[in-house]
Parts: C-alpha cells; sequence; structure tokens
C-alpha cells in the first residue's frame, strides 16, 4: 500500500461529508485512482466473484453483442449471428472471443448497444465478472478511463447523533477500523465500498444508509500492485 495516501484518523462530530468533484466540498481530499482496467475497478469497489456466486443478485446482464472485424461492415449488432465478428454474450469466456477488433466500429454504437455495454460493466464489477468475461474489451474500449476516490484512513469514528455523509458517484473508504456510536450513520448518495478490519455498528439502528450500492468487506491492499 503506498502510505502517502494514508490520511490521519478522523473522528466525525455532528455533519462531515466525503467526496469528490470540482463543486463537492469534501472535508478531506481523497487519493484519486485513474484506470481504464475494469478488473483493478472490481478489486477497488466490486463484489468479489467468490461472494457474488453464493447470493441471489439483482444484477441485470446485458444482450448479446456483436462488432464486425472491418468497417462498414455492418459493424455493431445485438442479438445477430455476426459470422466470424467479436461476440460478447453473457456465460462466454473471454477466451472463446478474440481480443481485437476495429476501433472504428465503436463510434457506430447504437443506444442499445451502449446500453448493453454499461449493463455489462455494472455486472462485472456488482455481480459475477465470468459471467460478462467476454464483453471485458468492449468496455474498456468504449467507457475509457475511470475514476475512482479512495479515502484511506487508518481509524473512524462516528460519534453519538453524527452523519459522516458521501457525495455522488462511486466512492472508497479503507480502514483499519470504523466505530460507529450508537445514533450515529454513515450515508452515500451514490456507490460506496467499505474495506476495513474491524467495525463496530450501533445494536439499535441501522448505522449504514445509501441511496446506491453498499458494498463492505475485510481490508484489502488495494494501491499495491
Amino acid at each position: 500500500m503506498d502510505m502517502s495516501a494514508l490520511q490521519e484518523p478522523l473522528t466525525v462530530s455532528g455533519a462531515v461529508k466525503l467526496g469528490y468533484g470540482p463543486k463537492f466540498q469534501s472535508a478531506r481530499q481523497p487519493f484519486v485512482v485513474k484506470t481504464k482496467d475494469i478488473a483493478a475497478v472490481k478489486r477497488m469497489v466490486g463484489l468479489d466473484d467468490r461472494v457474488a456466486k453464493t447470493l441471489s443478485t439483482q444484477v441485470k446482464l446485458p444482450s448479446r453483442i456483436a462488432v464486425s472485424p472491418g468497417a462498414g461492415l455492418n459493424p455493431i449488432t445485438v442479438s445477430r449471428d455476426a459470422g466470424q465478428a467479436f461476440v460478447a454474450s453473457p456465460g462466454r469466456s473471454d477466451d472463446d472471443a478474440p481480443a481485437q477488433f476495429d476501433p472504428s466500429s465503436l463510434a457506430q454504437l447504437d443506444a442499445e448497444a451502449v446500453e448493453n455495454i454499461r449493463m455489462a460493466a455494472r455486472a462485472y464489477v456488482r455481480g459475477n465478472s465470468t459471467l460478462v468475461s467476454s464483453y471485458r474489451p468492449l468496455i474498456e474500449a468504449t467507457i475509457g478511463q475511470i475514476i475512482i476516490p479512495v479515502f484511506a484512513l487508518p481509524s473512524i469514528t462516528v460519534a453519538a447523533g453524527s452523519v459522516l455523509q458521501f457525495g455522488p458517484g462511486v466512492n472508497a473508504l479503507v480502514a483499519y477500523e470504523i466505530e460507529i456510536e450508537d445514533g450515529g450513520v454513515i450515508r452515500s448518495q451514490g456507490h460506496l465500498t467499505i474495506s476495513c478490519t474491524k467495525m463496530t455498528k450501533p445494536r439499535k439502528r441501522p448505522g449504514l444508509t445509501t441511496a446506491g450500492n453498499l458494498t463492505i468487506g475485510t481490508f484489502r491492499p488495494i494501491f499495491s500492485e
């Protein structure tokens, strides 16, 4: 782990906001990870495949997508037989699909194909990635660079009656220990991933609420190679 990314312990008394963006006023500035590797995104803020396989998730799988091998040959089709085209479909291994396709074909993606690629990206990160592994080249070529704000702290204490609020979008919280006292709460407006070794939550009231997706796991050294 890059220790320069580690911040001072945080004690929340009252209301504290954490987030990332030009208009977001954050009490702490995150360590920003930029990557085009969807597998790295899954390791940082996604659900482990071993866990996903044991859960009945609500992750929707995309439709089949085929990209023809050359420009001008009906480059993008959805749910069609495309012969030797690059094909991505649920359950198809990425080993079964050619890794190369004409990048110029991506400019001709229609709304249906784009939505299916986005759906594949969500399924890759939040579900069992092996079911959509054949979409990975399309995801990385289409979506481009992904930005993940990471808040790395040794410990966090949310005092009674206090709120730690995370902003919209994707955020990752990495800590050794998190303590939420009775009446305290961690809230998120978007997708929040919490990686920690020890967590103490209130017994009577929920200490974690989110408008998006919440992933909680043991500490993972996401900054190391």
